[in-house]
């Protein structure tokens, strides 16, 4: 029988104390209280970079959503008719450089190869999947960099383009609103912008040039963001943005993805920048030590150790006790990330799916975390990844 003020169960609310429900309650508080400071910067001159590989389908609604003044194609490797694709763009304005790589050679590499091309100070670097909702949001972001020179990045707010596809993209959808509109929106505030979405991200073309460009990474946008975030450069979030990113329709290809974005996490924050846990390393300021703990706690951490705390209680209170705390904890979830997803203003109709995410999120996704992080640190997973090609994977952290 659960007895309520015994060391286990407050041992429980302390751990939930730690862990997702005050995180969201208190990001919540925050954004209340202090609103995002705004770009009002003059309007500045945008480089496009897409770097494509096999899109001979989609590339053309990427390309013709860019309102920018120069853009800039690297067809990386492809063998399907995307070159011919470029080709026609380019003969109708729509391109206005390209260059076409006879090997695969990554996304980081084709990337700055294309900053070789770029003559601007602004650099939207766009995933060929991506699509920008409207003509303006390339330079509403570029705005804030205009508006601080010490600003080197500018995430967009990126969403799903193919939302009612299936049960997994709306589940995604949910998702994105949660980590992406909400989440970065505060990091913002809070000044621990950890990462520029590779999907859709604005640079500052001498913050990318000064600190090398892009690495050799599978999660090449995490360290690029730490990359200008270790130089001094300030990392912004620019929610009226959006960019629409196409996402897994199945659970298979959504936990492929999920393997190499989670075991890619753990490669960059526990080998690349772990130094950024060090509060004693040389030239280490204050709010980079805050985003390295913000994501190594909450991201890595935490995961991993919540199924052995569950245990652990199961072992102490029993299964009934457990169980019933346990959906206790889940009920807060579901009404605090309704909340929030009422607060990022969604489609209605995806109300009715947030039980389903929290389902899935819970049971699926974060075991799948667990397992691919530990296999990454003890196995090097991402070494063996097929995103960077094998005669560049000596170079991955």
């Amino acid at each position: 029988m659960l007895i309520l003020g015994t060391p286990e169960v407050v041992s429980l609310f302390l751990l939930s104390i730690i862990f997702d429900v005050p995180r969201y309650a208190i990001s919540m508080l925050v954004l209340y209280l202090f609103e995002p400071r705004r770009a009002f910067g003059p309007p500045i001159r945008i480089s496009a970079i897409v770097a494509c590989h096999n899109e001979e389908n989609g590339l053309r609604a990427c390309i013709e959503s860019l309102h920018v003044d120069e853009v800039i194609v690297i067809d990386d490797g492809s063998t399907d008719g995307t070159w011919k694709v470029i080709m026609d763009m380019v003969s109708e304005g729509l391109v206005h450089k390209t260059k076409r790589l006879n090997q695969r050679s990554s996304k980081p590499a084709a990337v700055n190869i294309g900053l070789r091309y770029a003559t601007h100070e602004a650099v939207l670097i766009l995933d060929s999947d991506t699509v920008l909702l409207d003509s303006q949001a390339a330079r509403i972001a570029a705005r804030y960099l205009s508006a601080d020179p010490h600003c080197g990045g500018v995430s967009l707010n990126l969403q799903v383009r193919n939302v009612w596809a299936s049960l997994i993209t709306r589940f995604q959808a949910i998702e994105y609103l949660i980590s992406i509109t909400f989440g970065k929106r505060f990091a913002d505030v809070a000044g621990i912008m950890s990462n520029v979405s590779g999907a859709a991200g604005v640079f500052r073309r001498s913050a990318l040039i000064e600190v090398g460009g892009l690495d050799i990474e599978v999660a090449e946008d995490a360290a690029l963001t730490g990359k200008l975030r270790t130089a001094g450069w300030k990392i912004r979030f620019a929610p009226e943005a959006i960019a629409l990113t196409l996402v897994p329709e199945g659970i298979i290809g959504l936990l492929m993805q999920r393997l190499r974005w989670d075991s890619a996490a753990a490669a960059i924050w526990l080998r690349k920048f772990v130094h950024h846990l060090n509060p004693f390393a040389r030239d280490l300021s204050f709010r980079l030590l805050l985003t390295s703990v913000d994501v190594v706690l909450f991201s890595i951490v935490l995961p991993i150790l919540f199924p052995i705390y569950a245990v652990w209680l199961w072992y102490h209170v029993g299964i009934e006790a457990t169980l019933a705390l346990l959906f206790l904890v889940m009920a807060c979830l579901a009404v605090m990330e309704t909340l929030i997803i009422l607060w990022t203003t969604p489609p209605l109709g995806l109300l009715p799916y947030v039980p389903f995410y929290l389902v899935v999120q819970l049971f699926i996704m974060r075991p799948a975390r667990i397992v691919f992080m530990v296999s990454e640190l003890v196995a090097h997973v991402t070494h063996g990844d097929n995103y960077i090609p094998s005669h560049q994977r000596g170079e991955l952290a």
